[in-house]
């Protein structure tokens, strides 16, 4: 009953349960191939499975290359806390973004609160050019994305996030903080970023 409770809360951590791996959807994201689309909704699925067995449901990221010759039997996996995952602290998971220049490099990860991106998320993802996509899976199973699209405008990135934390400091509020983000997310698109 505890746990229900705490689901209809958004800053509340919910656990992760077999149903929500099982309900884990098959999603067309914008330019990719079946295959691909696949392999996606798998490494979503290990996402949550990592988190539920070895992270308290915590948030888990795995970085993939989508163009290696076996994307499911080579990734990175980070461990993180209720509230944060350092990608980059997983040698795997560093490696492949920072030597990766053309490639199809995905990181998913999941929240365990049922929101979407985080600005720490978005930053990550402005400041990595190289990661095509980046999927926030919540510990409820559903599923959002940001992908770069072929006009897509660093600058006006980085220059929309600034406006989107003007004024916003380390401790501000965190309901200030996700209203920042999902202004970001909302306005996405004007800079070349697909948003699902």
């Amino acid at each position: 009953m505890d746990r229900l409770n705490q689901s209809k809360r958004r800053d509340k951590k919910i656990y992760i349960t077999d149903i929500a791996i099982d309900k884990v959807p098959y999603i067309k994201y914008d330019g990719f191939t079946d295959e691909r689309n696949q392999i996606m909704q798998e490494l979503a699925k290990d996402v949550l499975v990592l988190s539920k067995e070895k992270n308290n449901s915590n948030e888990v990221a795995i970085t993939c290359n989508l163009d290696a010759q076996n994307p499911l039997s080579c990734f990175g996996i980070s461990f993180g806390t209720e509230h944060e995952v350092d990608i980059l602290a997983d040698t795997l998971s560093n490696h492949i973004i920072v030597s990766t220049s053309s490639a199809a490099v995905v990181v998913l990860h999941n929240h365990p609160t049922t929101q979407t991106f985080s600005l720490q998320d978005i930053h990550f993802f402005i400041l990595h050019p190289m990661i095509e996509v980046i999927v926030v899976v919540s510990n409820q199973g559903t599923i959002h994305y940001l992908k770069r699209d072929t006009n897509y405008d660093y600058k006006k990135a980085f220059q929309l996030f600034r406006e989107c934390i003007e004024g916003l400091e380390k401790m501000s509020p965190v309901l200030e903080m996700y209203m920042a983000s999902l202004t970001f997310l909302t306005k996405c698109s004007e800079v070349g970023l697909f948003y699902r």
